[in-house]
């Protein structure tokens, strides 16, 4: 079984500062887990990483996105749906934190929509993605950039860097502010089959990394959401982000870059069609300059949306409905 790469609660994140006789910075206590074996990002790197705060109750949470437009976040649609309720997030309670990679010089804007993927399953974590709007950002270079997605063909045993914020080991009490990154793998259709019967290749819905071709390194809680890149022709480009993760040989354990762990990560240009309708923008405005290669998308690009406005929108191929709050909430429970 997966088990989805995010958030732990600020509460039970507390707990466990209180037990080892930490402080419990308020601005750092919502980290959970993050990148396993990374390295530190240098100032500047990879501008377009964006981190999220989800406030659920009295519950602060954990994720990560990319910039995809000035006013566009993608991220993982598990960071945005309740488990227990599977209600979306509504956006004033998602605040996108950018524009440095040390958490304590970002700024914080609330999110304006939030659009997840109506086929978006939380029991098997598939479809796994989302977009936030956010109200326009100034584009500045080294510090606040847009990526492109990547279009090209990825392939078994292929070296992809993902990225996030939070700890640095399983069972780390240290909250570092930096942004970290880690080289993975992207493993064989074999391996990955053992936890996806339905994987079929990394050009599917998602992208497969295997933990044994890259011992000790692996994205973890907290990471979800955030990018992870494939550089090509000296460019950076966004494969992916996180999504889920399990070790095959003990399902029920919660840690990560276990020597036979499987990482999964949302495929960001087989959802195109999603991307391109949620926010009414053709393909080329996401690829920069490769040639898109929206005709072997097959994502069905449907999506439900919660909006700043007090209504919401349900896409669903090409139509847009406008619906009143009471018959959304009806949508959404069945």
């Amino acid at each position: 079984m997966k088990a989805s790469l995010a958030l732990t609660s600020l509460s039970a994140l507390f707990a466990l500062l209180s037990n080892v006789g930490l402080a419990a910075d308020s601005s750092l206590a919502h980290l959970d887990k993050r990148i396993i074996a990374g390295t530190v990002v240098a100032s500047g790197k990879y501008p377009f990483a964006v981190r999220l705060n989800i406030q659920r109750g009295l519950d602060e949470y954990l994720c990560g996105g990319a910039l995809l437009l000035d006013n566009y976040v993608v991220t993982a649609a598990h960071c945005l749906v309740d488990s227990d309720t599977n209600a979306i997030a509504e956006p004033h309670t998602v605040s996108v934190c950018y524009g440095s990679n040390n958490v304590l010089e970002q700024t914080c804007t609330p999110a304006l929509n939030v659009t997840v993927h109506r086929r978006y399953n939380p029991e098997t974590i598939s479809n796994d993605i989302a977009m936030l709007q956010i109200s326009p950002v100034a584009l500045k270079t080294g510090s606040v950039e847009t990526v492109p997605v990547f279009t090209g063909q990825l392939a078994e045993k292929q070296t992809l860097t993902t990225m996030g914020w939070g700890k640095t080991s399983n069972n780390s009490t240290d909250l570092p502010t930096a942004l970290m990154s880690v080289e993975i793998m992207i493993g064989t259709t074999k391996e990955c089959r053992v936890a996806n019967s339905d994987y079929s290749s990394p050009n599917g819905p998602e992208v497969c990394s295997a933990n044994a071709l890259t011992p000790g390194k692996d994205s973890c809680q907290g990471d979800s959401g955030s990018p992870t890149i494939v550089s090509s022709n000296g460019a950076v480009y966004l494969a992916a982000v996180t999504s889920s993760g399990t070790d095959p040989n003990n399902p029920g354990s919660a840690d990560c870059a276990t020597s036979d762990g499987l990482a999964f990560y949302t495929h960001v240009n087989y959802f195109m069609s999603f991307i391109t309708l949620t926010t009414g923008q053709l393909p080329s405005a996401f690829t920069g300059n490769q040639k898109s290669s929206t005709d072997s998308v097959s994502d069905p690009s449907s999506s439900s949306s919660k909006n700043n406005n007090g209504g919401s929108t349900i896409v669903a191929g090409t139509a847009t409905v406008l619906l009143s709050s009471l018959a959304m909430a009806i949508i959404l429970s069945i």
